[in-house]
């Protein structure tokens, strides 16, 4: 989707540079319609934190990234990517909502305080949900075990 964010900027840059040249090209832009809708959309992007959300469970460790559209150039590292042996994990929590659900992990930390780890899961369609839902419920149960 970050193309979207592209396309939208550069719609915003392109009729405000025509608006400027002067003559018959400049009249065709005179309300700046397509400047306003650009900035409106990606407006929207922001305020909807529309986010990447990547899931990995291979061997003995979770990895997590997630990277807003918008933001994430400007979050620092430790905000885009976690990863953690599967070992700690206590519980999850999955809190769905419309057209976004949240997710809340809780952690074991090395000194026996919990730590609770939330992503944002915006947009991120029902099958991909259900996978990280089985896979952290049979992360569980083998903890449990």
């Amino acid at each position: 989707m970050w193309w979207v964010a592209i396309f939208l900027s550069l719609a915003f840059v392109f009729d405000m540079a025509l608006s400027l040249i002067p003559g018959s090209i400049s009249d065709l832009f005179p309300q700046h319609e397509l400047a306003l809708f650009s900035f409106t959309l990606l407006a929207l992007l922001a305020l909807t934190r529309w986010s990447y959300f990547a899931y990995e469970d291979e061997y003995e460790i979770i990895h997590i990234d997630t990277k807003s559209l918008i933001f994430g150039p400007f979050e620092s590292q430790k905000h885009k990517h976690y990863e953690f042996a599967k070992n700690i994990l206590i519980n999850y929590e999955i809190e769905r909502g419309f057209l976004k659900a949240k997710l809340t992990l809780t952690l074991k930390s090395y000194n026996g305080d919990k730590k609770l780890r939330h992503f944002d899961l915006y947009f991120l369609n029902k099958e991909k949900q259900e996978y990280i839902e089985n896979s952290l419920k049979t992360v569980l149960e083998k903890n449990m075990a």
